[in-house]
């Protein structure tokens, strides 16, 4: 048998040879297959280069010991009978050395030194003459039997070292694949077969298990219990028929180590967790408040919020068994579903009364997390509808915005079991980000439908300043002319410089009346009120000096705000572009796409148009972007200016539920 034996002078530390494995970055092994052995190079290890059937971590019982001693003399006397004649007398004592050296190797020192000891008497009567007896014809033999037995003796105790230094090895071994497997695992307990299967090999048991529970010896089996501290993390289970040594071995060094491992691969796993966890969370956030920055309409924040939270507390066990809700307390007492990811729910499903005994009245009453593990007997139409949907549990937590209590995030369980301890610490990081959302969401909302309600009342302003110059200035005006001419018919002839100074008054006053009508036609278009963007635009056409050229494709009338915008951007570009731009022609297209009003007013002039620099084209945009829309000025590459318009046919509204915080009591 060939051992290839290198000796270290240090002693091997098992805690500092796992930490070394640990740092030395090991792939992390699978569990549906053994992992290849790898040799460690440990500097203050012997290094045993192919696993030795001599030195075993536990060795064969005493009895074999002495029987294979025994054996081994016997052996070694005889063959020394052939070889007095050819060598000298203390040299063929040497050979009983090999003899100690593999019984010290196997069953340790003191074996070994009673081998030595049996060795040197049986060398003594049998080899040292006379032949047979206890008794020394010469001094120097005796000298050289006292020789013999100390080198025996050395050579057992040599022997012991280098054993006690391969098993040490072979035990840093097992504790460095130990902490490779544990420590390298995203789930410690997936690989507890494998890590079981290490020490039946290591220390050649039968069969070993890792338990996730404490459970007790039998007449089958040992047990020992894994704790760390007075926590138990398991039980490591092995058979009753091991030998004693073996046993003393788990007890006093594997067990300890494996407790160790196990203990810090649990709490790995549990920081991995946590953070991917939080990674996750943080991701969550982020894409609700990309929205939001984008200026989402408050429906499609509640639904992200929803379908994130969902996706957030729908790992493990909960996944497919769970429902979301966002929810809003009306101030008539009445709860909103916004949001949920339950589908399939009626409008009587979607609308209810927080009376009762119910998640949303103790979040209201409390504004704080609250749960319920069971809605059985109870009562109010909230708990009935957690019954008839299947609910058994929810938890919810407050959403606050701008210090009210403004909803409730929820998650619903149709498990029998509750839902987890953490889940209203998991929801409420989620909701501390989802109210500023909510908040700036409504805010955008109500600051959108604000501006298209200043522009709808301006609007409506000019319409009654057209109104009233119509109806009331220009009659009074016409009346006058008509009084005038009156007046002047019935001057006599010979008052002809009367009547020609009434026939100018008349006239002025017609100029007059002209004036106020087209001024009162640029306040308010009569046309466009009376028949639609249409005529007026086409109305528009006919007076610019410059030639237009319209492809018009909306006949359908649309919120009278939405035409005004329309009429004054197409005024305005064909305006300034018979004042500035010396085209020849314009081209004005409308079109509906898709619910939204597109125009475009292309001229082949000089371009160069721009409405930062404060022209009648920044009252447009605005007005535009009022209304939920955008308005864009370019100078394409074939010349001329290019003013597109794309306007929503619908105006921005506050959402009905989420214009302002309900009236409550602060969380």
């Amino acid at each position: 048998m060939e051992l290839d034996i290198q000796v270290d002078d240090r002693q091997p530390d098992l805690a500092e040879v796992a930490a070394n494995d640990v740092a030395a970055e090991a792939p992390q092994p699978t569990t549906d297959a053994e992992p290849k052995s790898e040799k460690s190079d440990y500097s203050c290890l012997v290094h045993v280069g192919s696993r030795s059937r001599l030195v075993r971590l536990t060795p064969p019982s005493r009895r074999v010991g002495i029987t294979v001693a025994v054996l081994m003399i016997a052996v070694e006397t005889l063959l020394l009978y052939p070889l007095r004649s050819i060598v000298q007398p203390l040299s063929p004592g040497m050979i009983y050395i090999i003899g100690v050296l593999v019984v010290s190797m196997v069953w340790g020192m003191w074996l070994g030194i009673a081998t030595s000891v049996a060795s040197t008497l049986a060398f003594f009567i049998f080899h040292i003459p006379p032949f047979g007896e206890v008794a020394v014809s010469d001094v120097r033999e005796l000298f050289e039997v006292a020789v013999f037995f100390v080198i025996a003796v050395a050579t057992s105790v040599t022997a012991n070292v280098l054993r006690l230094r391969i098993v040490r090895a072979e035990e840093s071994d097992l504790t460095a694949d130990m902490a490779r497997l544990l420590l390298h695992a995203d789930d410690p307990a997936e690989v507890l077969p494998t890590v079981a299967q290490r020490i039946a090999d290591a220390l050649e048991l039968p069969d070993a298990a890792i338990d996730h529970t404490v459970v007790s010896g039998d007449d089958r089996q040992w047990a020992f219990p894994l704790r760390a501290g007075t926590t138990p993390l398991g039980t490591l289970r092995v058979p009753r028929g091991v030998p004693e040594p073996t046993v003393q071995r788990l007890r006093e060094r594997v067990v300890p180590s494996l407790a160790s491992l196990l203990e810090a691969g649990y709490e790995r796993a549990a920081m991995v967790d946590s953070l991917g966890r939080l990674a996750t969370e943080q991701a969550a956030l982020r894409r609700v408040a990309t929205l939001v920055a984008r200026g989402g309409n408050p429906p499609e924040v509640f639904d992200v919020i929803t379908t994130e939270l969902h996706g957030l507390l729908g790992e493990g066990n909960l996944q497919g068994q769970h429902s979301t809700w966002l929810l809003h307390y009306e101030p008539d007492g009445m709860v909103s579903v916004l949001s949920t990811s339950l589908p399939g729910l009626t409008p009587e499903e979607l609308h209810w009364s927080a009376e009762g005994e119910n998640l949303l009245a103790l979040v209201r009453d409390t504004g704080r997390p609250a749960r319920m593990d069971s809605f059985e007997g109870a009562i109010g139409p909230a708990a009935a509808l957690a019954r008839q949907l299947g609910i058994r549990s929810a938890v919810g937590v407050p959403i606050a915005v701008e210090g009210q209590l403004w909803g409730v995030a929820a998650l619903a369980s149709d498990q029998p079991v509750p839902l987890p301890p953490n889940t209203e610490a998991r929801i409420a990081n989620f909701v501390d980000l989802a109210a500023t959302a909510i908040a700036n969401a409504d805010s955008r909302a109500e600051l959108a439908a604000s501006r298209a309600r200043l522009v709808a009342a301006a609007d409506q302003a000019r319409q009654r300043i057209e109104r009233e110059l119509h109806d009331s200035a220009l009659q009074q005006l016409i009346g006058i002319g008509l009084q005038l001419g009156l007046v002047q018919a019935s001057l006599s002839p010979e008052l002809d410089r009367t009547k020609t100074e009434l026939s100018n008054a008349v006239y002025g006053l017609n100029s007059v009346v002209d004036n106020m009508r087209e001024i009162s036609r640029d306040i308010h278009p009569t046309l466009l009120a009376a028949g639609g963007l249409q005529p007026a635009i086409k109305s528009l056409a006919r007076k610019s000096p410059v030639p237009v050229e319209l492809d018009i494709h909306t006949e359908q009338r649309m919120p009278p705000v939405i035409e005004v915008a329309a009429y004054h951007i197409v005024s305005e570009a064909l305006s300034n572009t018979a004042e500035h731009a010396h085209a020849t022609v314009v081209r004005v297209e409308t079109a509906m796409r898709d619910g939204v009003l597109c125009l475009s007013i292309h001229d082949d002039g000089v371009g160069g148009a721009d409405p930062d620099r404060g022209s009648g084209l920044t009252a447009l945009r605005d007005r535009v972007e009022a209304l939920g829309g955008h308005l864009t000025i370019t100078n394409p590459t074939n010349g001329g200016t290019l003013l597109q318009a794309d306007i929503p046919t619908e105006l921005p509204e506050p959402h009905p539920v989420a214009a302002r915080p309900s009236e409550g009591r602060r969380p």
